[in-house]
Order: structure tokens, then sequence, then C-alpha cells
């Protein structure tokens, strides 16, 4: 990662956790991600870098490898358990692909009790993650009153409300697993378009953000996507250039 902050060494720690991940330590300077022979259950040494400013998906094969990167990024393998080393410049939020909501309203699950930010901002998150439609479904608003883990809701609506309240916390570093797999393509797309204009607009922004994924829409709108096989990385590129030459990665996002 040429150019990038030093990294800070070691797994995140969960010492600013919350129900939707867990934070790393913060450091000084511009966020950036470095994975490298990363070798833990399913995972037989990962090497792949995100860094500054950069949206990077990651397409895992088999769902193993997935679940085994997030559980490591998240901070909730002691580095004890795992090979390799997982090196992160700044605050890291890692959003699981099952995440339960709370017993409240619309807004208290949005916000984790804190504050929402400028009205502007939270229009932005809602809109950006098509939490906006889950609001406006409801009378009451961001006043709707969800039951606990959200039973209240249905699954896509589960998935909205939880990338806004990862997308409203501003993580430096954001990790995403599945956020959309419950949601129609349209909505996808739409996602996938918010999520790039939200944390990475035209000039790039600092924000970095992975994406672990099999959703064409969200890989094509990353920098560039690192395609998992049998526990270690068997191609990069962008999405289309992995479309035209990966018969394999191809056959696997297709819908």
């Amino acid at each position: 990662m040429a150019g990038a902050p030093p990294l800070l060494p070691g797994a995140p720690r969960t010492d600013d956790a919350d129900a939707a991940g867990s934070a790393g330590s913060a450091d000084a300077g511009l966020p950036g991600l470095e994975v490298s022979g990363l070798s833990y259950d399913a995972l037989a040494g990962v090497d792949l870098v995100a860094g500054p400013g950069e949206f990077v998906g990651v397409m895992a094969h088999r769902p193993a490898d997935a679940d085994a990167l997030v559980r490591v990024l998240s901070g909730r393998v002691d580095p004890a358990e795992y090979g390799g080393s997982v090196r992160i410049g700044g605050r890291i939020l890692v959003e699981p692909h099952h995440t339960d909501l709370f017993e409240g309203t619309l807004a208290t699950n949005l916000t984790m009790g804190g504050e929402p930010g400028s009205p502007e901002e939270l229009a932005a998150v809602l809109a950006a993650s098509a939490a906006d439609d889950v609001v406006a479904a409801h009378p009451d608003g961001l006043e709707h009153q969800v039951v606990e883990r959200g039973a209240s809701l249905s699954g896509g609506q589960r998935q909205r409300v939880a990338l806004a309240r990862a997308l409203l916390a501003r993580p430096p570093i954001l990790v995403l697993h599945d956020p959309t797999t419950a949601v129609d393509a349209v909505t996808e797309q739409g996602i996938a378009r918010g999520l790039r204009s939200l944390r990475h607009p035209g000039d790039g922004g600092t924000f970095t953000t992975v994406v672990v994924t099999s959703s064409p829409a969200l890989l094509a709108a990353a920098d560039r996507v690192f395609v998992l096989d049998d526990g270690k990385v068997v191609a990069e590129g962008s999405h289309a250039e992995l479309g035209a030459t990966d018969d394999d990665y191809r056959r696997a996002v297709q819908r």
C-alpha cells in the first residue's frame, strides 16, 4: 500500500464494540487495511489490501472462506488462533451478514442511542442504504416501533436499517458481509450506487470500504475485486475484467 500511513499490527480490538461489529484501535492518518498470509479455519494464506479511499470487493466461491475472513476482521478471533497478519490503519466497523435489531424505534436502532448527525447527513445515509423506503412505509416514520430482533420488519428492511446504521457511524474502515441478499435487484442496484457515492465520491474521499459479496451490482461498484477460492486469493481485477476473463467468476456472480 504505497504512500499509506503506518498500519497497526494485530487483529482489530473490541474496545469500541457495538451490535454491528467491532471497532479497531485508532491510528493517525488515513485508513487502510492489509491482510497478509492469513490462515484460519478455511483460509490458507490470504493476501489482500484495501488502501485509503478504496472500495474493494471480495467474492468467495466458498461461503466458508467468506465467513472465516469476516470473523477475523471483526476481531472475534484471538490473534493466537490464526497465522499471518491483519494490519489496520484506523477504526474498523464490521457489519456481519446476520445482524439483529433491538427493541425500540427505527431512530434508536439507527443511532444506537447516539446523535444522528445533521438532518442532511441522516437523509443521505437513508437514501444510500434504501432505508428511506423503510421509514416511509410506516406512518410513524423514524418513530416506528421495532420489536426485539427486528421481527416486525421484513428481512430486506432489516438489512437496509442495519446498513444505514453502519453508514451513519462513518467508520474510516467499513467491512460489509452480504448486505443485500434479502433485497430485490432494483433496490440492490440503488444501494450499490448509494454506497459508492456516499463513501467514495468523485474525489475518491478517504474512507476504505470492503464488501464481501457475490452481488454483481456491489462488485461492479468496487474499484477492485479479490476472488477467494480454496482458502486463497486466486484472481484480482475489476468486475468487468474478471467477468470477461474468468469463467468461474462469471458463473458465480450471474443472477
